[in-house]
């Protein structure tokens, strides 16, 4: 490979990081923007939970209760909820370009086009985390010992991106390396141990899990499964090289 190439590919993925992170860092704003009103999220998660009760779902205070119990697997939890999230799309987006840029560029639309949708969810309804609602059982288990930023909607917790775009990222890796055991293995792990620290620290109810996932499952379908297979075949293939 000559310098020439690897400095095209070098431009190439800088170029991308630029897109990647300007098309992020607008969806932080965006949430930021929408954030609504404190006492029409707080109703809307008194909704949810009553719609749990109805549904049998209403087991979040018992997964923290059950998680507390061993404080070193707790203190685990908050850690990853805390510093694993970004690593992990980082580094299953680097992976991905790397190991086939038209695949990691399906995952990657998904991912914004989730986004998207989530925005606009995040506008409509407004909903407040589990750790806002302590007549419930529910605890604050990273406030205690963080600030947290003003920067950020306190009231996006439906849909769960956390857990959605962690599934996203595992599915791509796996997808990427042709569901190999070990890739699979991370696939199913790291969105698995995400619901548990997104619950476990009061930050989302389990329905907000499952919109999360519907979300991004919706958009992965149309971009990675649709998509490609409505790509229209070339009009013009190369000929045969004439044989000698």
């Amino acid at each position: 490979m000559t310098r020439r190439s690897i400095a095209h590919r070098l431009v190439n993925a800088g170029g991308e990081a630029a897109v990647v992170l300007s098309l992020y860092l607008m969806y932080s704003a965006a949430r930021v923007f929408v954030q609504g009103g404190e006492t029409s999220a707080v109703e809307h998660s008194f909704a949810l939970v009553s719609f749990e009760r109805t549904i049998g779902l209403f087991h979040e205070v018992s997964l923290q209760r059950l998680v507390d119990r061993a404080p070193w697997f707790a203190d685990t939890m908050n850690w990853y909820y805390q510093w694993a999230y970004l690593p992990i799309l980082i580094g299953s987006a680097a992976i991905m370009y790397a190991r086939d840029r038209a695949l990691y560029r399906r995952y990657r639309n998904a991912l914004f086009a989730s986004a998207a949708i989530g925005v606009l969810i995040f506008a409509m309804l407004p909903v407040a985390p589990p750790r806002m609602l302590p007549e419930y059982g529910f605890v604050d288990a990273i406030g205690k010992n963080v600030t947290r930023s003003a920067l950020r909607n306190e009231f996006a917790a439906v849909p769960s991106f956390h857990v959605g775009f962690t599934l996203l990222a595992g599915m791509g890796v796996a997808h990427a390396f042709r569901f190999r055991p070990w890739a699979l293995t991370f696939g199913v792990l790291a969105p698995t141990l995400m619901l548990v620290s997104v619950v476990a620290t009061g930050n989302h109810f389990f329905i907000d899990v499952i919109a999360g996932c519907a979300v991004v499952g919706s958009m992965w379908t149309v971009w990675v499964r649709w998509l490609p297979s409505r790509a229209p075949a070339p009009l013009l293939r190369p000929a045969a090289s004439p044989s000698r």
